[in-house]
């Protein structure tokens, strides 16, 4: 009756140990670290079987190279790394590996006596890596039992682990395309010379920005600028200085604007526009006069040559009153270019700005 007892008694512990290897996949939620499935697989071995130290190495699976990532404790991370190098020379990992099956060794690099149970992390499609199992128990002490429940709770391992491991190459490739992503739709809307908006960013924003300001009766004025006898600064300079004068211009107007606001976008050739949203009429012309000063009191070097620029502006806008039919962006510009035309007809070099009247 003893011995029934006795081995009723160890049937029962050895269900209760094969129903919590089945609970490992419940332990983690999804998406997982390999941190969080170390530790819950560190938790589960120590259930299993006595152990002085355990590390994980994960394989590159292109030079197929083992990389120690975990240890526990951390006093014992010396130790088994030079474990794991006398083991990898003797072609164990590799062997383990191959066979896809735990294996029962004696310890080279530690103290005499201490066993090492190797867990190979492994799935149909790929090599994860090898577990460490440094115990201080002798080989012959380590039950049969106990290396078929380390090769269960190894195979559940490996398969949570790939699962991580797919999503987060997933997640970084998304990351990474996303990124992409960004930059085209970066490129697309800049002005490669200049990187301030191009025309086409204009043709988009500008009419939202008119639909902002109207449905919530806020003022929107537009600049546009022209800078005064370009076409002689790259006939006496060369091409590449106009395209510095371009780019510092850019550069200037963007110092003195609002970033979170205002934006200027390449209108064409060396004409840009400013848009200005919630800028009533009088102040988008102060600000176009603190432009053209801070523009005519520059000076670019050019190849060692000195080379100034003036700006004349057009300034217009409207106070966000509703209107019946709508503000179209061609008739906003067409406004501003006529002051624009009006400011170079009085001698370049300044500013001339008026209201918006919808006809």
């Amino acid at each position: 009756m003893d011995f029934m007892a006795a081995n009723h008694s160890a049937l029962i512990q050895l269900v209760d140990k094969i129903e919590q290897l089945g609970q490992f996949q419940d332990k983690i939620d999804f998406p997982a670290s390999v941190h969080q499935i170390w530790e819950a697989f560190l938790e589960d071995i120590r259930n299993l079987i006595e152990v002085a130290g355990c590390a994980l190495f994960m394989v590159d699976e292109q030079s197929q190279e083992f990389t120690l990532t975990h240890v526990e404790p951390r006093a014992v991370r010396d130790l088994c790394q030079r474990e794991s190098n006398a083991q990898i020379e003797l072609g164990i990992f590799s062997w383990v590996l191959k066979r896809r099956q735990p294996a029962l060794i004696p310890a080279l690099a530690s103290e005499r006596g201490r066993s090492l149970v190797m867990l190979p992390l492994a799935t149909v499609k790929r090599t994860l890596g090898m577990v460490m199992v440094l115990t201080p128990l002798q080989a012959s002490l380590v039950t049969q039992e106990n290396m078929r429940l380390l090769a269960v709770l190894a195979k559940q391992c490996s398969l949570v682990m790939e699962n991580t491991l797919l999503y987060e190459g997933l997640k970084k490739k998304n990351e990474s395309l996303e990124k992409a992503n960004k930059q085209i739709r970066y490129l697309a809307q800049r002005d490669p010379l200049t990187r301030c908006y191009n025309r086409g960013y204009m043709n988009e924003q500008l009419p939202r920005e008119i639909r902002r300001a109207l449905r919530y009766q806020r003022a929107l004025s537009i600049a546009l600028c022209d800078l005064d006898h370009f076409k002689s600064i790259n006939d006496t300079h060369g091409h590449q200085c106009g395209d510095l004068v371009l780019r510092e211009f850019v550069k200037s107007v963007s110092e003195l604007i609002r970033t979170d606001s205002d934006w200027l976008a390449r209108y064409g050739g060396e004409e840009f526009l400013l848009v200005l949203p919630e800028t009533t009429l009088d102040n988008a012309f102060r600000l176009a006069e603190r432009l053209r000063r801070h523009i005519a009191g520059k000076e670019f070097d050019c190849q060692g040559e000195r080379v100034t620029v003036a700006a004349s502006f057009g300034v217009t806008g409207f106070n966000g009153r509703p209107v019946a039919e709508g503000i179209a962006a061609d008739a906003l510009l067409r406004c501003a270019d006529e002051h624009l035309y009006q400011a170079k007809a009085q001698g370049r070099n300044r500013v001339v700005s008026g209201p918006f009247l919808p006809v």
